[in-house]
């Protein structure tokens, strides 16, 4: 499978498309952000399904998050900014910084349910980071 159907969507959806000249800017710039990683639909071939999906949470969490998705060329790189290890995956910034990610395709209902959750939360750090230590 090529990626017709990504790009088709993507620019028939309006939707941002990312890469590392304007990744950092438009993280950083937006409250909220829901980045999709689709990656390459021949290894996952979820990545097609999510991105039909991707338009429509942005439908359902109208004005509550920015949209945006990762070029292919650029994928791998800021993935690993996350610890993605499983594709496709969506990722929750606040102001640039990394919030939670969930991982390859979900029911409707999980997403209904974990996304508030998600959007809930504090920032903290992305899983490639390592452990997580407070100080006070």
């Amino acid at each position: 499978m090529s990626r017709t159907l990504i790009n088709k969507i993507i620019e028939d959806q309006a939707l941002v498309r990312l890469n590392l000249e304007n990744y950092r800017d438009f993280v950083d710039s937006k409250p909220v952000s829901m980045v999709a990683f689709i990656g390459d639909p021949k290894r996952y071939q979820e990545a097609n399904d999510l991105i039909v999906v991707v338009p429509e949470l942005a439908k359902a969490f109208c004005g509550v998050f920015s949209v945006g998705v990762v070029d292919e060329e650029s994928e791998s790189r800021l993935a690993q900014e996350y610890g993605i290890t499983m594709w496709p995956a969506l990722v929750f910034l606040k102001s640039g910084r990394y919030v939670d990610m969930i991982t390859r395709i979900q029911d409707w209902s999980d997403y209904m349910e974990d996304i508030p959750k998600i959007l809930d939360k504090s920032p903290t750090f992305a899983p490639s980071i390592g452990i997580g230590i407070e100080v006070k």
